[in-house]
């Protein structure tokens, strides 16, 4: 007796496994594909030009900064593959530029020259606060006011994610 007891007990844990091994068969799997970004940002230069080449001692106006001061509409200081949200870090922007004059603008835009903020696309640059750049090719405007003997000094601008 106590042997047909083991074996029936044995072929109840047989059936279910074989109930567990069948209620786990995958009916279905499908894999996610990986998702690239849509857009980065690549600098053209590694110094821009600035347009026009100097300034008058005394002088107030707006320069602008590409990658070739004589064709700046067709050498962008960098360009955009797509939207980024970015945050810019502006290091030595002191006077004579004006602290709310920095912008990008379209670089071959309908409107290049004149007010830094009236150029196409022109989005003003401040200092640490995220800025949405769409796709396209820039140049960085900056507006400066009574220039010094030393002339407009160097800053810089570095996009971080």
């Amino acid at each position: 007796m106590k042997l047909r007891q083991s074996w029936s007990l044995v072929s109840l844990f047989a059936i279910l496994v074989a109930l567990g091994i069948v209620s786990a068969v995958v009916l279905i799997q499908q894999t996610q594909p990986t998702v690239p970004v849509a857009g980065g940002m690549v600098a053209n230069c590694p110094t821009t030009s600035a347009t026009p080449t100097n300034v008058t001692l005394g002088g107030s106006g707006q320069i602008t900064f590409s990658c070739n001061s004589a064709a700046p509409t067709t050498n962008p200081a960098f360009t955009t593959g797509g939207p980024v949200l970015v945050t810019p870090t502006v290091t030595n922007y002191n006077p004579p530029y004006n602290s709310t004059g920095l912008f990008i603008y379209v670089a071959n835009g309908a409107v290049n020259t004149g007010s830094c903020s009236g150029r196409t696309g022109a989005q003003r640059v401040n200092d640490g606060v995220p800025t949405a750049v769409s796709q396209n090719a820039w140049n960085y405007c900056a507006k400066y006011e009574t220039v010094l003997q030393g002339g407009l000094p160097s800053f810089t601008i570095a996009w971080n994610l």
